[in-house]
């Protein structure tokens, strides 16, 4: 019954990518647009079938068991399911908007997720496979819109894009788990079509809607993401509209908001942004120890202490697992990915193209946020596992243009 549900779903999701104007925008074919739904809709087939055989009690399967009870609210009492969510158990009401623990804010961003599922379940009566398909469908939106915008800046490196936004085994494999990766990374490729297009040419309504609603979403399910994009898009609305030098622009702009977080601090002791950081550094620790737990020091919320750590959380965030350290088989296919990756970012580095890059606006916004974003995960993230699915949504953001340094003969441009 359940095979040919999913099949029929497939089927029809599968129709629908085809026909979207936003989708049939890329320029790619209706048989290629296909081929990469149904890619990405397999690897949330692998990834629902390797956390019920292999990690039982993970978290991708608890969220669709705990969303078959939001639906079974649904159907008993509607109003409490709808109610639910804007209430508070903590004594602390809803104070502590960054806290991960004891926190109506930390619980938001699941409550979220359970009452999306509770939807899903009406056509898949909690079919834990039907569910990651349709997560997916939506899902499919997030590379679309990074693969639009990078083609933008891009225009004669298709296939390079592709390659980067819809075909990265690791960013492919989590953004395509029935879990938060999957709506951040739609999120941040709809955020950012909005924020370039706006730029680039003119905002108009819709275009401002997507940036709003794609932001507060990134806000309520993992909010330092939204924070980390505040400094990288000013740099680039700044970069764009002031007609400014971009490395000049994003550089002045993060350095004054390293400026303020340094002296903000002590004029206004509530102010306290390094604090959060160390915060979540401690509540990883608190977690059970993970087979691949990795030596981490403990953050202070102080400069030196980041600065001190800053080594580490580099070697954590950009450099580990090591292919000779990976504690699983799981992980060792993942660790040689990272190494290639590695050996491609030190090609373009070391090429003339990678100045090119960098007067490119919105490759410094990539760059800037996506170097934010693995250092903060190397700073908090205590066990390669987490740090290679939590990095791998920004991955794209540093290889697209890896990928389209790389000059190869297209095959279009071949004279037969």
């Amino acid at each position: 019954m359940y095979y040919l549900l999913f099949l029929f779903y497939l089927i029809i999701g599968t129709y629908f990518v085809t026909r979207i104007p936003f989708i049939r925008k890329t320029g790619l074919s209706p048989g290629l647009i296909a081929i990469l739904f149904v890619v990405k809709v397999l690897a949330g087939v692998a990834i629902c079938w390797m956390s019920q055989k292999f990690y039982p009690g993970n978290d991708y399967y608890g969220l669709n068991t705990d969303g078959i009870v939001e639906y079974k609210i649904l159907l008993k009492d509607p109003q409490e399911f709808f109610v639910n969510i804007f209430r508070s158990p903590y004594k602390n009401g809803y104070a502590g908007f960054f806290n991960s623990i004891g926190s109506y804010w930390n619980d938001l961003r699941y409550n979220i997720i359970l009452k999306l599922l509770a939807f899903c379940d009406i056509f898949s009566r909690g079919n834990f496979y039907i569910n990651s398909l349709i997560f997916n469908f939506f899902g499919f939106f997030g590379p679309v819109a990074l693969f639009r915008v990078f083609t933008d800046i891009y225009k004669n490196k298709k296939w390079a894009v592709l390659a980067g936004c819809f075909l990265l085994p690791s960013t492919l494999y989590f953004s395509s788990g029935l879990h938060k990766d999957l709506i951040i990374f739609t999120m941040l490729g709809l955020f950012c079509y909005g924020l370039y297009f706006s730029a680039m040419h003119r905002p108009g309504k819709r275009r401002l809607l997507v940036i709003v609603l794609s932001f507060i979403s990134i806000l309520f399910i993992r909010n330092y993401v939204a924070v980390a994009l505040v400094p990288a898009s000013l740099s680039f609305i700044i970069a764009i509209k002031k007609r400014m030098n971009p490395l000049l622009a994003f550089a002045g702009t993060y350095a004054i908001g390293f400026l303020l977080i340094f002296t903000l601090q002590f004029f206004i002791p509530a102010f306290q942004p390094l604090k959060v950081i160390s915060q979540k550094q401690l509540d990883f620790f608190d977690l059970p120890t993970a087979k691949t737990e990795l030596e981490t020091n403990k953050l202070e919320p102080t400069v030196s202490s980041f600065l001190r750590n800053l080594p580490q959380a580099f070697n954590h965030g950009f450099l580990r697992p090591y292919i000779w350290e990976s504690g699983t088989s799981f992980l060792l296919p993942l660790s040689v990915e990272l190494l290639v990756y590695e050996f491609l970012f030190l090609f373009m580095v070391f090429s003339h193209r990678f100045r090119v890059n960098l007067q490119r606006p919105f490759i410094l916004f990539s760059f800037f946020f996506a170097i934010s974003m693995l250092l903060i995960t190397g700073y908090i993230v205590p066990n390669m596992g987490s740090i290679l699915r939590y990095k791998s949504i920004f991955l794209p953001f540093l290889l697209v243009p890896v990928l389209c340094s790389i000059k190869i003969k297209s095959l279009e441009h071949k004279k037969h």
